[in-house]
């Protein structure tokens, strides 16, 4: 299920086993505690937390975390993080009892930042996605942050929220925070408050890169191209990200598929999908292939040898210009 969906199915029944899972930080952290609110009592007698690795060494901890009844209330937790078991781990004996018969006095929540293939097959594991929230859940949380300290927060900077954080809710958590204290009860966040305090996302400053070569402002494309080189460590991942944008501009510019079919066949969000096809339209899907193409070359270009990333940066970006 999506993270969204989880509160509504916590009011109708508490499942046996949990797999959260996604890069979202604040999203797990977040549905682990909406999942103990349900049933957790007495956390200090009827919580256990384990690891991947140390039930990897030992998987009978596991059985006994699971099987240990609980104190003082109806239901005992454990909490297992980073565990990523392969096809052969999970025929082992003490496993397979815990997943094929899971206990019906035990909530097992597994917390995983990646993906765990072999764990969603399981019959008896319900998965709760947290790669990334959906626009309408981010919306939500900011407007009832915001209304819980007297702050009201304008639409036009929800906007600007969402896509200078990427719509990273672990980034927007500690943003909204910073701009509730910046203007203080009674206040209204606007738009020239997140422009002036939260800082842009990678990716947000290469949808502005693409988006002034769109509009052929060329002066601004070199003004963000240097502060990305000057404030970035990490070259080749800048290249890689500008690369990928324009082979998504691509895909959206020739794709006949919804939003909705190029965000799960991309492994991105409908949000992502729908600012692509806006920008999409200021290139032809011609001149869109000739960057990619450049791009490509580039790409084998740096890791060759041949150019530092820097110049494969520079000259990709100078080609996009000429590419009319």
């Amino acid at each position: 299920m999506k993270f969204k969906d989880l509160k509504k199915s916590l009011s109708e029944t508490l499942e046996r086993i949990y797999l959260v899972e996604g890069e979202d930080a604040f999203l797990r952290d977040t549905a682990v505690r909406l999942i103990k609110q349900k049933a957790l009592q007495e956390p200090d007698l009827n919580l256990t937390n384990l690891y991947g690795q140390d039930i990897k060494a030992d998987p009978e901890q596991l059985l006994t975390a699971t099987e240990s009844y609980p104190f003082l209330s109806e239901r005992r937790y454990v909490v297992l993080r980073d565990y990523y078991p392969n096809a052969t781990e999970l025929k082992n004996k003490a496993i397979k009892k815990v997943f094929l018969d899971p206990s019906d006095t035990t909530v097992l929540i597994i917390v995983n930042e990646q993906k765990c293939e072999n764990l969603k097959k399981l019959d008896t594991v319900t998965f709760v996605d947290c790669y990334k929230a959906e626009e309408e859940v981010i919306v939500s949380y900011l407007k009832r942050r915001a209304l819980d300290e007297g702050v009201l927060i304008t639409n036009g900077a929800i906007k600007l929220v969402l896509e200078y954080s990427n719509m990273d809710m672990t980034r927007i958590s500690g943003e909204i925070e910073k701009l509730i204290t910046f203007v203080g009860k009674n206040a209204e966040i606007t738009e020239e408050t997140v422009d002036l305090l939260v800082s842009k996302s990678q990716d947000f400053q290469v949808y502005e890169l693409t988006e002034s070569i769109g509009k052929r402002d060329y002066g601004k494309s070199f003004e963000i191209l240097s502060e990305l080189l000057n404030k970035n460590q990490d070259k080749q991942r800048l290249f890689i990200s500008v690369y990928y944008h324009f082979r998504r501009l691509l895909h959206v510019a020739v794709s006949g598929a919804t939003n909705q079919e190029l965000a799960t066949a991309l492994e991105t969000k409908d949000f992502v999908i729908k600012k692509a096809r806006e920008q999409a339209k200021r290139f032809t899907p011609k001149r869109l292939k000739q960057i990619c193409d450049k791009l490509s070359y580039y790409d084998g270009a740096f890791k060759s040898g041949e150019l530092s990333v820097d110049t494969a940066l520079w000259n990709s970006i100078l080609n996009t210009m000429v590419n009319e």
